[in-house]
């Protein structure tokens, strides 16, 4: 998504629009068009569907956009990471709309916290929001499918805009859901790698058999590694690793050096998941005011963003791993099976939330269309569940989603 986007998005952004536009009228009864399972006995179509694939280019355009001001509202800081990636993306829709598009941006959760932008963005409030996607697993919850991949930060983006913007039989399904919430989603963000961190040498998943290990999530993944689970806080999770009630633990990169993991263990080892972090969403309303030409150039814009999230989350290793060095730190990274072994492992949790919140809200036909795509897209073995009357969905959390 650098220069030109070549996506089948046109009828997505349609059907969302469609959707919400059916909500606002009150039949909110239709909530979600299962759009793509194909099978007329457990599906339900609401329009006929087409798609039609297109190319944007990237330009300076004399738009027939009439002037108006975009408010963002966002959770980070301007100087972060996250709010430099919100500037690219002001910067580049003023700059492509010749001024057309302002963006009055509020930093810092100056308007909400991350568990209040999806009413602002909905409610419009505000206009857009980089949304903290985790926060909402069941409102959006076929938005909430398993938010890693690996081996890398562009194979992340690559998977989640794969199914939420270019294929048509989850994009419709996740954009229409989206809709009902009278939002759209534009691109997701990086969301960082993680690592393993040990107190002594880790070479492979085996070295983790039989190992205490201070956990705050995934522990049925942990466990068939053979861990000894030690549910631990994060905040507790350094003094916890320091004092020896456990050997390792796993925690986002970016997490490990802000908890200063590095000075209670002396081994990090890259686990080879990176997740997919913040999605740029819209409100509907205000995508409706926009022209075909501005849309386009508001995707563009959601891909340089991406762009330049992976830029920063490069530097932002490339510096801290001096750090590490300096702190006497080893660095390694799983094998490439070991990696398999642990994202499958990974895979099949997440997959069991999104299972268990798809029963009890009675989507199970959309959530494996879903699925069923995220896994052969990774490339893991993934098949629906035998029908249970099991109806608890159990927690579940991401990690490194920025």
């Amino acid at each position: 998504m650098k220069k030109g986007l070549i996506v089948g998005l046109a009828l997505v952004a349609a059907l969302a629009i469609a959707i919400a536009s059916c909500s606002r009228a009150g039949d909110t009864d239709t909530v979600i068009a299962t759009a793509a399972s194909g099978d007329p006995a457990t599906s339900s179509t609401m329009v006929p569907l087409t798609t039609t694939t297109f190319v944007v280019e990237t330009t300076t355009l004399a738009l027939t956009q009439e002037p108006t001001t975009v408010k963002y509202a966002t959770r980070f800081n301007e100087g972060d990471a996250g709010g430099k990636v919100i500037r690219r993306f002001v910067d580049y829709v003023e700059g492509a709309t010749g001024g057309a598009v302002t963006f009055e941006v509020f930093f810092g959760g100056a308007l909400g916290s991350e568990l209040e932008e999806l009413g602002l963005v909905g409610s419009g409030s505000v206009d857009m929001t980089s949304l903290a996607l985790p926060a909402y697993a069941d409102r959006l919850p076929l938005a909430s499918f398993p938010l890693w991949a690996a081996p890398d930060a562009q194979a992340a983006i690559d998977y989640a805009h794969h199914l939420v913007l270019d294929e048509p039989k989850t994009s419709l399904l996740i954009q229409a859901e989206a809709g009902v919430g009278n939002i759209l989603f534009l691109g997701f963000t990086s969301g960082g790698g993680n690592v393993f961190v040990s107190r002594r040498a880790l070479a492979g998943l085996a070295d983790l058999a039989g190992k205490r290990f201070g956990a705050s999530g995934f522990e049925p993944a942990l466990a068939a590694l053979g861990c000894e689970i030690v549910k631990t806080n994060s905040s507790r999770m350094r003094d916890a690793l320091a004092e020896g009630a456990f050997e390792a633990t796993r925690a986002s990169f970016k997490g490990s050096i802000d908890l200063k993991l590095y000075e209670a263990a002396k081994h990090f080892v890259w686990d080879g998941v990176y997740g997919a972090g913040s999605p740029i969403v819209v409100n509907l309303d205000t995508w409706a005011r926009l022209t075909p030409e501005t849309r386009a150039v508001f995707y563009e814009a959601a891909g340089e963003a991406a762009d330049l999230s992976l830029e920063l989350d490069s530097a932002y290793v490339a510096e801290q791993l001096q750090v590490l060095a300096g702190a006497g730190v080893a660095v390694g990274s799983l094998g490439a099976e070991d990696i398999d072994t642990w994202y499958q492992l990974l895979f099949d949790y997440s997959a069991q939330g999104c299972m268990s919140r798809a029963q009890s809200l009675g989507i199970v036909d959309d959530m494996v269309v879903v699925l069923t795509e995220a896994a052969r897209f990774v490339g893991v073995a993934w098949s629906p569940p035998a029908a249970t009357t099991t109806t608890a969905a159990p927690g579940t959390s991401t990690t490194g989603s920025r």
